[in-house]
């Protein structure tokens, strides 16, 4: 695999290559020692698929023993580092859910936020800390507002994850085995349900539910609409008798209430979808894919928090052969006119595809 992955990078930046993979082993060696790098559970049923280049260059891998699986880890050192949410008796089976005979599956959302209006960057692919805050505004939407009212989820039965570039993974791990064996022996049809209805897809407004209507109410500034709203399930008969105006504020109130989630749905209900290791690195970012606590994530700053501090003490001088937006790291502004970078930057930069060389 190595070989097809090193025919496929020019020979100018195959210097690059090496020195940003250096790095990324110099991290899982850390990681691995401080027991940062996730040991996904019941290893033998899952698959583990990986990419350099892209996220995904290869999948279809199972391990027997943590040793092994770690031994690959090292001995790889991939850019992106993946495991399946799904148990599979045969995890190395090329194919689908079919030939991979799925036993249960794991249940985690992914929010997925792209530019925000604040934001100044123009490659929608650029990350700060605008869209960055909006990704944990929408993690708190999604607990705060859906798993803990509206399904009596608590903060314990919930594993946080920031992504490692513009998201977070919010998984369900139900204290209560029984309940945790329920929902992961729900199918795909069960799955897809539970995400549109967090969605707000198929609302009847002839009967919105106690949970809708809250979130809705929350939204509509009107007392006088709000109150009316208040009294009833059927909404549909009190909105058929406003005016125009009434009427559209109604339902704009409804659509921007449904609307604040960005969820990559597939990851909710492909029964072979791979997420990422927590404790690996983004491959286009080289931030850690870090596990934050509730309590903590208020606080939470990826710009700072999500940097593994030694790529902050070792610099390269570089030349930069293209515009780019600028970028914060550690409190330190990088642009197109950057001359010495830390190796955090270096990350970003090759894993977002820019023109840059690095100078002897």
């Amino acid at each position: 695999m190595m070989d097809k992955v090193h025919d496929d990078i020019l020979d100018e930046n195959k210097k690059i290559f090496d020195i940003v993979k250096k790095h990324y082993k110099e991290y899982f060696i850390y990681a691995i020692k401080r027991k940062w790098l996730e040991i996904p559970d019941e290893l033998p049923y899952k698959e583990i698929g990986f990419g350099y280049l892209k996220k995904v260059d290869n999948r279809n891998i199972s391990f027997d023993s943590e040793k092994e699986y770690l031994r690959w880890v090292l001995e790889n050192a991939p850019f992106h580092l993946y495991k399946s949410l799904s148990y599979m008796e045969y995890p190395e089976a090329v194919g689908g859910a079919h030939q991979k005979k799925i036993l249960k599956r794991e249940m985690a959302f992914d929010i997925d936020v792209h530019r925000v209006k604040k934001c100044t960057h123009k490659d929608d692919n650029w990350i700060c800390k605008y869209c960055l805050e909006e990704a944990k505004h929408q993690a708190f939407i999604l607990i705060d507002e859906f798993l803990i009212p509206d399904f009596g989820l608590s903060k314990n039965d919930l594993k946080i994850v920031f992504s490692g570039n513009r998201g977070y993974h919010i998984y369900i791990k139900p204290q209560d085995e029984d309940i945790k064996n329920i929902i992961e022996h729900w199918d795909r049809y069960q799955r897809r349900y539970f995400i549109e209805y967090i969605m707000g897809k198929n609302l009847n407004l002839n009967y919105v539910g106690s949970g809708w209507r809250r979130r809705i109410l929350n939204n509509i500034k009107n007392k006088q609409i709000r109150n009316q709203l208040s009294k009833t399930r059927n909404w549909r008969q009190i909105i058929d008798k406003k005016n125009e105006n009434d009427k559209n504020k109604i339902l704009s109130a409804i659509e921007n209430t449904k609307n604040r989630l960005e969820l990559d749905e597939k990851v909710m209900e492909d029964d072979i979808r791979l997420l990422r290791v927590v404790g690996s690195l983004h491959g286009y970012t080289g931030f850690r894919v870090k596990e934050i606590k509730y309590n903590s994530l208020e606080y939470f700053n990826p710009l700072n928090h999500a940097v593994f501090s030694k790529f902050n003490k070792e610099y390269y001088s570089i030349k930069i052969n293209q515009k780019i937006d600028s970028l914060r790291i550690d409190d330190k502004l990088y642009t197109s006119r950057s001359k010495e970078i830390p190796v955090s930057v270096l990350l970003f930069l090759f894993g977002h595809n820019v023109d840059f060389e690095i100078l002897d």
